[in-house]
């Protein structure tokens, strides 16, 4: 297990019925007893995520949602609750529509003890009704109005490919033996027309969630091997392109073939791009992992190990998987001077690779120092700002035909 994991909570949600009271005059008392009995079948089809589930009384039900890692997760059990509320119930031939608001609150943030949560959970929904209806609210403001701006991100980032909104950047990769650089890596990023740059790890684990990102995957796949491409007909024909790919891409069937076409299409030589799969990702499910890896192989691809070292660092795994590259987290590489476990894993890292047959590289170096141990250490290629930040692809061009020039001017 690894030990960086966030912290686990429990969500507890009070639903509260909206107008129900209008309901039982509209209709009986005894109407209302069905709907209530046909609202909690509705609500135990969601049993999958509960742990619990009890009624409160009158119109006001509790569900507790345990083990989850982040509040975006009570988020959508509350929304989707919601949805599911937008289908009418059947009852004596009529159709009776429900809605509902519901209170969130969070175990450890907003209290020790069910009492307190319950409390908390219930004045949450209540004030939430004050302001308007059919919606979920968490018992912080902050986090509440985090989840929104999610949920909003989430919307428009189902418009952002078709809208061009997304860009790629470059990161210069260094060989070590001559010190020219072998590689770039290729990093998305989305710049949304009101809030700016949106960072990756924001965006992306949403794009996992609901499923775009299969096309934004294979956009940025297409840009990269046409820039690479482009660089190759330049005169950089043994540059190297490193892509990563999602954990939701990985498994997806399609994925050898699109990589297949595209090494076609743009006429790139075997071995000239790089997958970059991160640990947890091929942890998931290691056996459909390796029979991915292994026809993304078939194509012509080289498969490197991204954020090593963070993860579950299974040495049993690594065997049996098909993987030419190691890369080395840049949280270890940027304390390895002032701790010593850092360096201690840094080395073990390179040992590993080495021993393995694997090359290594090492994210994050931003210090003549960090490049000055890892090379003694033996480590294969180094990237980060001690080289270069990120670079649009007409100045990484023009930081290529510098750095030819610096290497032959050496020469």
């Amino acid at each position: 297990m690894d030990a960086g994991r966030l912290q686990r909570r429990v969500a507890v949600l009070c639903v509260g019925l909206d107008d129900f009271k209008g309901i039982n005059e509209q209709f009986s008392y005894q109407t209302g007893d069905q709907l209530l009995l046909a609202l909690a079948d509705r609500l135990r089809a969601h049993s999958g995520r509960l742990g619990a589930l009890a009624r409160l009384g009158g119109d006001q039900f509790a569900l507790v949602q345990a083990d989850i890692e982040q509040p975006y997760e009570a988020a959508e059990l509350a929304q989707s609750i919601l949805d599911d509320l937008e289908a009418a119930f059947a009852l004596d031939h009529q159709e009776i529509r429900l809605r509902a608001t519901i209170g969130i609150t969070l175990f450890p943030e907003d209290g020790d003890s069910t009492e307190k949560l319950l409390q908390k959970a219930e004045q949450t929904m209540t004030l939430a009704k004050t302001r308007s209806r059919n919606r979920y609210q968490f018992y912080i403001a902050s986090v509440d109005s985090e989840m929104r701006r999610r949920r909003e991100l989430e919307k428009d980032l189902r418009e952002a490919l078709p809208r061009e909104q997304f860009y790629l950047v470059y990161q210069p990769q260094i060989s070590y033996r001559d010190h020219r650089v072998v590689g770039v890596e290729a990093l998305i990023r989305w710049q949304h027309p009101e809030h700016g740059l949106v960072p990756p790890d924001l965006f992306i684990p949403l794009a996992e969630q609901n499923g775009t990102i299969i096309a934004i995957g294979e956009w940025v796949l297409d840009q990269a091997c046409r820039q690479l491409r482009e660089w190759h007909d330049q005169g950089f024909s043994d540059l190297r392109m490193a892509v990563n790919l999602s954990t939701v891409q990985l498994h997806h069937a399609e994925l050898p073939r699109v990589v297949n076409n595209l090494l076609q299409m743009y006429r790139l030589p075997p071995r000239s791009l790089e997958l970059e799969v991160t640990e947890t990702g091929l942890m998931e499910d290691i056996s459909t992992a390796a029979q991915h890896l292994l026809s993304l192989r078939r194509s012509g691809a080289l498969i490197a190990i991204d954020d090593f070292g963070t993860g579950y660092s299974s040495l049993s795994y690594l065997k049996s998987l098909p993987l030419d590259k190691i890369k080395i987290d840049k949280s270890f590489v940027q304390d390895l001077l002032d701790d010593d476990d850092d360096a201690t894993i840094v080395r073990a890292i390179i040992q590993l690779g080495k021993s393995l047959g694997m090359q290594v590289i090492a994210e994050g170096v931003e210090t003549v120092e960090q490049e000055a141990y890892i090379i003694s250490e033996g480590c294969h290629e180094g990237q980060g700002y001690f080289y270069s930040k990120p670079l649009p692809a007409r100045e990484l061009g023009a930081y290529l035909k510098q750095a030819q020039r610096s290497n032959a001017a050496i020469l």
